[in-house]
C-alpha cells in the first residue's frame, strides 16, 4: 500500500534539511516508504544498502561513488568515473568526492539504508565528514534501526537535521483498514481499533496478524492472543529482534515483561541485577522496540507484540517464576505508593492473604480514584478471606456502586452487617455511613448529615466532605452546601481521586440547578461526563444526573443529535425521576426532529409510568412546560391542559405554571389574559425553576405586544429574550416562537446590540430548519480556547480561571475531542474556521 501523505513529508524534510534521518525498529515500513518516495523522483537521487562488508573508509567510500557513477553516468565528474576509491588519505578522498558532487548540475538527494551496519569507527568518521563539508545541493537521508554514533545533537541544535521515529511511521486506523482490506481482511471497527492498539500500529504486526486472519473465523478471540500464540509473529519476533539481543537480555527482558512499565529500580527489583538500567537504556538507543516514556527517573516499556509474546513464553516454561515475580512487582508498588499497579500485580499471585493486606491498606485509594473493576479483581483473588471481613466486603459494595450494580451494593451491605463486630472502630463505622448514605442516594434518598470528629484519611475525608455538602444541599442549605463542595473538590483534585471529582461535580451541577444558574450545571455536568469517559465507571449512578441536565441543555441548543445520546444513557437509571428525565429529553427530540406524534405520545407515557413518584421540582417545571407546548403545537388541547395540571400540582407557585396558562390563552386569541398572566409570572416571591423560562416569557410578551399594535415593546421583549438566552445558548424557544416574532427577528438585522451576533445565530438556525448545531462548546470550554491562542502555560491559565490545572486539562482534552484535534495549535485554527474563538 501507498502512504503519500507521509511521503509528501518526506519530501518536504528533504527539501529544507541537509540530513534526513529516519530511525525506527525492524518492521516498521522504513525501507519501503523510502523506495515509495524515491519513485516519485526524477533523477537526482540514489540508494546505497550498507552492510558489514562496508568495514573500511575505502570500501563505504567506493559503495557510494560506484552508486552515484551507476546513477547518472553520463553527467558525473571524472573524480567519480572511476567505479573504486583510490588508495590513501581517506580525508583527500572525501575532498575530492564532495567537491565534484557539488559541480554536478543539479540537486543529488543519496540513501544510506541500514546505517546501523557500519561496522567501524573509521567508517562512521569518514560519514561524519561527509555531513560536516557537505555541499548545499547534496542530501542525505539515513535509514537505521537504531542511532547512528553520529554528531545528531549537533545537527539537530543547528536546525541541519529532521527524524522521522517509530511514532511518525505508526500506523493508524484509516491505514490499518487500507493494509486489511488489501490483505483481504474485514474487520468490524472495535476489532480493527483493537488491533491497532494490540500492534502499536506496527506494520510488521499488522501484516503478521492480516495474514493469519484471513484463516480465522473468530477475530475476537484471535485479536488479543495473536503475539503470544502466532507461529509467524514468534518466528518474526525470535529473528528479526530477540536474535540481535546481547547476553542474556532476552532472559531478562522476558522477567520485566510482567510489568506494563519498568524504571530502573523496578526492574532491578524484579531481576537482582542492579545493572539492568543501563540494558534498557541501550535498548531503547538502539530502537530494539523498547520505549522511554515521560518520568524523571524514565520509565520503558516493551512494545505490546514483543510483551505479549516474552510473557507468554514465559508463562509457558516457568510458571512458578511468573507467580514470583508479580510478587516482587506489588511489594515493589505498594512500597512506592502506587496502589493500583500493586492491586494489578497482587491478583496475579493467588496469595489471599498479601491481596487482602493491600485492600487493607490501599483500597479505598482505589475506590475514589476510580478503580472498581480493579478492586473486585483483587477481591476475588483475597477469595474467602472477604466473606469474614466487613470493611471488604465494604469496599465490594462501593465498587459495585460505582459501576451502577445497585442490587449488588445492596447484598454487600447486608452481608457487611452480619459479621459486624460488636465494637467497630471509628473508621469502620464511618465507612458503613458512608457507603450507606452513597446506596440510599443512588436510590433517590437524600443523605442525613454526618457526624464531626471522625478520625479519616485525606480520601475519606474528601468523601465525607461531599456526602455532608449534598446533605446540606438536599435540606435547602445551599451556602454550607457550597463550601462543603467547594472543600470535597479541593482535597479530591489534591488527592487526584479521579472519581470523586466526577461525583463533585455532579454535586455542584446539581447546586446550581437549584440556584438557577443553567449555564453552570452545564458547564459541572459536562465536565463530570468527561472526567467519567477517562475512566472505568461510565455507569455510575451519580453520571445519570449530568446527563439529564446536559439532556435538557442540548434540546434549548437544539443540539437532537446529543440530546438522544444522553437520553439514551438514562435508560434503566434509578431512581425513576431519572428514568422519566430520559423520556422527556427522547420525546421532546422526536418531536422535534419531525416525529412529532410519536413525541408526544412517549412525554404522555413517561408521565404516565412516573405515577406518583417524586420528582425535582425543575425537573418537574422543564418536564410540564415542554409537554404542554408540544400538545399546543398539535393543537391537542386536552392533553396540554392534563400537562399543565400535573404541574401545576406537584409544582405549586412557579413561574411555568403561569407560562402554561399565558400560552394556552394565547392560542385560544385572550390576549389580554395571557398579559394577566404574564404579569403574574413576574410577581415576586414567584420562583422560576426550569431553564429557559425567562427566554419562554420574554418571547410571549412580544406576541402578546405586537397583537396588541405596540411594536416597539415587542422589539425590547424579543431584545430581552436574546440577552436571557445568551449564557446558556437556548434556540428552541425561538423556533416556537409566535410567527410574527419571528418576522420581527428577521426583520431587525442589526439591531439588537450586543445580542446580536447571537440573534444572527438564531436566525441562521431557523433558516435552516432547527438544524442542530455539532461540536458546540460550553462558555467555559470557550474561555480555555481563548487562551489557547496564547503561548501561557496551562498553570497560568488555571491560575488565571481560578480552577485547577487538572480542570484545565479537562477542559483542554474535551474541546480537542468536539473540534476532531490532537494539539494546541490545531484547535485554535478549527475554532476560528467554525467561527467559535
Amino acid at each position: 500500500m501507498r502512504r503519500p501523505g507521509l511521503c509528501e513529508k518526506l519530501a518536504d524534510a528533504v527539501a529544507t534539511s541537509p540530513v534526513t534521518l529516519v530511525c525506527a525498529p525492524a518492521g516498521c515500513g522504513k525501507t519501503l516508504l523510502l523506495a515509495e518516495w524515491m519513485s516519485t523522483l526524477a533523477r537526482d537521487a540514489v540508494w546505497v544498502s550498507l552492510d558489514h562488508d562496508d568495514d573500511t573508509a575505502q570500501h563505504f567510500l567506493t559503495s557510494l561513488r560506484f552508486a552515484i557513477a551507476e546513477h547518472a553516468p553520463a553527467t558525473v565528474e571524472p573524480a567519480l568515473r572511476h567505479r573504486s576509491a583510490p588508495p590513501g588519505d581517506a580525508a583527500v578522498t572525501v575532498a575530492e568526492l564532495l567537491q565534484a558532487i557539488e559541480a554536478l548540475p543539479g540537486r543529488l538527494v543519496v540513501v544510506l539504508d541500514n546505517v546501523q551496519e557500519i561496522p567501524g569507527r573509521d567508517v562512521l568518521r569518514v560519514l561524519a565528514a561527509v555531513i560536516r563539508h557537505q555541499p548545499r545541493n547534496l542530501r542525505l537521508v539515513l535509514a537505521a534501526r537504531s542511532d547512528p554514533l553520529l554528531p545528531l545533537a549537533k545537527l539537530r541544535v543547528l536546525g541541519r537535521l529532521t527524524e522521522f521515529r517509530a511514532d511518525a511511521l505508526r500506523f493508524g486506523r484509516a491505514e490499518a483498514r487500507e493494509l486489511l482490506d488489501g490483505c483481504g481482511v474485514r474487520l468490524t471497527e472495535d476489532q480493527l481499533l483493537r488491533l491497532v492498539s494490540q500492534t502499536d500500529g506496527w506494520a510488521a504486526g499488522l501484516r503478521l496478524a492480516a495474514r493469519s486472519l484471513r484463516t480465522i473465523h473468530d477475530p475476537d478471540r484471535f485479536v488479543p492472543y495473536f503475539a503470544g500464540h502466532d507461529h509467524a509473529m514468534a518466528d518474526f519476533l525470535t529473528g528479526e529482534v530477540l536474535a540481535h539481543l546481547p547476553g542474556d537480555a532476552r532472559e531478562i527482558l522476558a522477567m520485566l515483561s510482567v510489568s506494563d512499565r519498568v524504571t530502573p529500580r523496578l526492574a532491578a527489583a524484579l531481576t537482582g541485577r542492579d545493572d539492568v538500567g543501563g540494558l534498557l537504556a541501550g535498548l531503547e538507543r538502539e530502537g530494539v522496540l523498547v520505549t522511554a516514556v515521560e518520568g524523571e527517573p524514565p520509565w520503558y516499556q516493551l512494545h505490546p507484540l514483543l510483551r505479549a509474546y516474552l510473557r507468554t513464553e514465559l508463562a509457558r516454561h516457568q510458571p512458578d517464576l511468573v507467580t514470583v515475580l508479580h510478587q516482587r512487582a506489588a511489594r515493589w508498588f505498594a512500597g512506592q505508593d502506587r496502589p493500583r499497579e500493586a492491586l494489578l500485580h497482587a491478583e496475579q499471585t493467588g496469595d489471599e492473604r498479601a491481596a487482602a493486606e493491600l485492600l487493607h491498606a490501599k483500597g479505598m485509594d482505589v475506590l475514589l480514584d476510580g478503580g472498581p473493576g480493579l478492586v473486585l479483581r483483587a477481591l476475588d483473588a483475597a477469595g474467602s478471606v472477604v466473606a469474614r471481613d466487613p470493611r471488604l466486603l465494604l469496599f465490594a459494595a462501593l465498587a459495585h456502586l460505582e459501576l451502577g450494580e445497585l442490587s449488588a451494593a445492596e447484598s454487600d451491605i447486608a452481608r457487611s452487617s452480619r459479621g459486624w463486630p460488636e465494637r467497630p472502630d471509628d473508621r469502620l463505622a464511618e465507612l458503613r455511613r458512608l457507603v450507606v448514605s452513597a446506596h440510599g442516594l443512588a436510590c433517590g434518598r437524600a443523605p442525613a448529615p454526618g457526624g464531626a470528629g471522625v478520625c479519616r484519611s485525606a480520601a475519606v475525608e474528601a468523601w465525607a466532605r461531599l456526602d455532608h455538602g449534598v446533605a446540606l444541599l438536599a435540606a435547602g442549605d445551599h451556602g454550607r452546601a457550597a463550601g462543603e463542595l467547594a472543600a470535597a473538590d479541593r482535597l479530591s483534585d489534591e488527592q487526584d481521586l479521579h472519581y470523586l471529582e466526577v461525583h463533585t461535580k455532579a454535586a455542584h451541577a446539581l447546586l446550581a440547578v437549584a440556584a438557577g444558574d443553567d449555564v453552570a450545571a452545564a458547564e459541572a455536568s459536562e465536565l463530570a461526563l468527561t472526567l467519567a469517559g477517562q475512566g472505568t465507571w461510565k455507569r455510575s449512578p451519580w453520571l445519570a444526573v449530568c446527563r439529564a441536565i446536559l439532556g435538557f441543555a442540548r434540546l434549548l441548543r437544539t443540539d437532537l443529535r446529543g440530546a438522544l445520546d444522553l437520553a439514551a444513557g438514562l435508560d434503566g437509571a434509578e431512581p425513576s425521576a431519572l428514568r422519566f428525565a430520559g423520556g422527556v429529553i427522547e420525546g421532546v427530540a422526536r418531536f422535534d426532529g419531525g416525529d412529532r406524534t410519536a413525541g408526544l405520545k412517549l412525554l404522555q407515557d413517561s408521565r404516565s409510568a412516573l405515577a406518583d413518584a417524586p420528582v425535582p421540582r425543575p425537573l418537574a417545571a422543564m418536564a410540564m412546560a415542554l409537554e404542554h407546548q408540544c400538545a399546543l403545537v398539535l393543537a391537542q388541547v386536552p392533553h396540554a391542559r392534563d400537562a399543565a395540571e400535573w404541574g401545576a400540582r406537584r409544582l405549586g407557585p412557579a413561574a411555568e405554571v403561569h407560562l402554561t396558562v399565558a400560552r394556552a390563552r394565547f392560542a385560544r386569541g385572550d390576549v389580554d389574559g395571557s398579559v394577566r398572566a404574564l404579569r403574574a409570572s413576574r410577581e415576586p416571591g414567584v420562583p422560576r425553576l426550569a431553564a429557559g423560562t425567562e427566554t419562554e416569557l420574554a418571547l410571549l410578551d412580544a406576541a402578546t405586544a405586537l397583537r396588541l399594535g405596540c411594536r416597539t415593546k415587542a422589539r425590547g421583549a424579543l431584545e430581552e429574550a436574546l440577552v436571557s438566552a445568551v449564557p446558556a445558548g437556548i434556540v428552541r424557544p425561538f423556533a416556537y416562537a409566535d410567527p410574527d416574532v419571528k418576522v420581527l427577528l428577521r426583520d431587525q438585522v442589526g439591531g439588537f446590540g450586543a445580542a446580536e451576533s447571537f440573534a444572527a445565530r438564531v436566525r441562521g438556525v431557523l433558516t435552516e430548519d432547527g438544524a442542530a448545531p455539532t461540536a458546540v462548546l460550553t462558555n467555559r470550554e470557550l474561555v480555555v480556547l481563548t487562551r489557547l491562542t496564547s503561548p501561557q502555560p496551562l498553570d497560568e491559565v488555571a491560575s488565571e480561571l481560578r480552577v485547577s490545572v487538572n480542570t484545565v486539562k479537562t477542559h483542554v482534552r474535551a474541546i480537542y475531542a468536539k473540534l476532531g484535534v490532537n494539539n494546541r495549535r490545531a484547535a485554535v485554527v478549527a475554532a476560528r474556521e467554525l467561527g467559535l474563538g
